[in-house]
């Protein structure tokens, strides 16, 4: 919810490879990354429906989680002294992570300085279905002055 609901920028991660921007050999959150790397993940093609798995634990704590396969995942809750503000503290934890291979997942580090992305390209707050034809395509003199600012 803080990082939703953070107006600037927040790292947020969880679990759940993306096939679609992550499918390259490069990134490690790609399927086959995953799978082949962390023997918490099943290696499923189809995931069938089932009821949501909701979890609650105490700051600090670990937890086991059974998943309906009955495999199971090890989760271990950010102490209630953790800082999501400390830039420094946050980089460590992850550099932490990875060397322990560990999965690090939910609010690591938000910039509470920061500005929204859409202040910094200066778009509009409406949405891109409620625009008209000429607030869309402005003409042939406002691409060319576009086009004559990248040059």
């Amino acid at each position: 919810k803080a990082a939703m609901s953070h107006p600037g920028f927040a790292l947020l991660d969880v679990i759940s490879p993306c096939v679609t921007f992550n499918n390259n050999p490069e990134s490690t959150k790609s399927y086959t990354y995953v799978r082949e790397h962390l023997g918490s993940t099943a290696q499923l093609d189809y995931v069938p429906e089932e009821a949501e798995i909701l979890h609650q634990q105490e700051a600090g704590t670990e937890a086991t989680v059974t998943l309906h396969d009955g495999s199971v995942i090890q989760l271990q809750k950010l102490s209630q002294g953790w800082n999501p503000t400390d830039r420094d503290s946050a980089m460590e934890k992850l550099r932490a992570s990875k060397n322990k291979r560990e999965i690090l997942t939910g609010l690591i580090y938000v910039d509470p300085e920061s500005t929204e992305l859409h202040d910094v390209m200066n778009t509009t707050a409406a949405p891109l279905n409620e625009l008209t034809e000429k607030e869309l395509c402005p003409g042939s003199n406002a691409l060319q002055s576009i086009n004559d600012s990248l040059r």
